[in-house]
This record gives structure tokens, sequence and C-alpha cells, in this order.
């Protein structure tokens, strides 16, 4: 299977399509391979294209007033990006989408997209809810930060994304931080802490086994 068809064969966004469709959808996709530090674009671009990771990383931010940089997310497989211009009547994007890694990342034009949509209605569908999720973990975390003190704030944040008792980063510690409006060496202090009382065994630079949630 070619990497463009196996890249939009394993999404979310593209189930529960028959081969027909799966074929249609094939026809309007195009493979590319993004080096770690390039863009898929920056804020000021005009952007036409849905990017949809297949491999590899791609940071999501914007940069505040002062300059500073602001995370929004980290893209991984089968996430997608570049979906708020298709639906804004300006195509100029507001954010900057930086790989992380080498990526291989899947694209389509917004023409297609909408052509797609219009003979399929589940990707709409699935599009629709996948922006859902991402807006209720947005006002999740939003409510979080502004209740939580720095060590329930990571606490949490370590509930949500431990897997079989590890929790491996997905971004660096001072992306995290950005994330968790946190300072990094508030974070770092965090960090000792839970290591300290116990929760967390610190494996790697980027894992930890979690003793207690």
């Amino acid at each position: 299977m070619k990497g463009y068809e196996l890249c939009v064969s394993k999404v979310p966004l593209f189930q529960n399509l028959d081969t027909e469709a799966l074929e249609h959808v094939f026809s309007k996709v195009h493979a590319t391979k993004v080096r770690k530090g390039d863009y898929l674009f920056m804020a000021g671009d005009d952007v036409h294209t849905l990017f949809v990771i297949h491999s590899g990383k791609v940071r999501i931010y914007r940069l505040t007033d002062e300059g500073d940089e602001q995370l929004i997310r980290i893209l991984e497989h089968s996430d997608f990006t570049g979906e708020l211009t298709l639906f804004n009547a300006s195509d100029s994007a507001n954010t900057y989408a930086e790989a992380l890694e080498d990526s291989d990342v899947c694209t389509i034009n917004h023409s297609s997209i909408h052509q797609l949509m219009t003979d399929y209605p589940e990707i709409g569908i699935k599009m629709i809810e996948g922006l859902a999720e991402r807006l209720n973990q947005s006002e999740t975390m939003t409510t979080q930060i502004a209740l939580m003190s720095s060590k329930e704030c990571l606490l949490e944040y370590i509930q949500l994304e431990t897997t079989d008792g590890l929790l491996k980063l997905s971004m660096t510690k001072k992306n995290l931080a950005t994330y968790l409006s946190m300072q990094p060496e508030t974070l770092n202090r965090t960090f000792k802490q839970l290591e300290q009382e116990g929760i967390l065994d610190k494996i790697n630079h980027n894992t930890y086994k979690v003793l207690k949630n």
C-alpha cells in the first residue's frame, strides 16, 4: 500500500468509508515528508490545505503580543490541522505548525475536502467530532489551570496521559510547561516533588513509571 493510501486508511477522519469512497479519497491525497524544524505553515500564511499526520510529531503554537510561544497542542499519528481556514472566511493562519521530528504528512486541498464532504457526509461528521473533542479538551484544561495548583494540574495531566502505568512525555518539558501555563522551573520542581513523594519513578528524560494515582 502506498504511503498516502496507508495514511488515509488508518486515520479516524476517513474510517467507515467503503472501498469506493476510499479510492476517491486516495485520488485527492498527496504524501510529503517534512524534516524536523520545518514548518507546514506559519502565522500569516494563506493555508488552503488540510494536513493529516501519518507519522512523526508536529507542534501547533502561537506567539503572544510579547513574543512568547504559547503551545496549543502536539499532533501525532492520525491528527490533522488546517481545518480552521477550511471553515473560516479568511485563508490566513494565526498559528505555527512546526515538525518536532521528521514526519510523514498527507495533504488534501480545501476544495477537494469540500467536495468529499458533500459526497461523503461522514467525513464532515468525523471532522466535527474531532473539533468538538479538541474544544472540550481545551475548555477542560483552561478550567483546571485556573483552579488547580501546579501539583494538581500536573497530576491531572499525568492521569490523562498515562498508559499501562507509564507516562511518556510527547513534548519537551519546556513545551509542557507552556502548555500547562507554568514556568519551566516550576514544572521541574513539581516533577521532583512527585518523585520524592513516591508518585513517579523517573526512567529516562521523557519517561516515568507512575507508582500512585
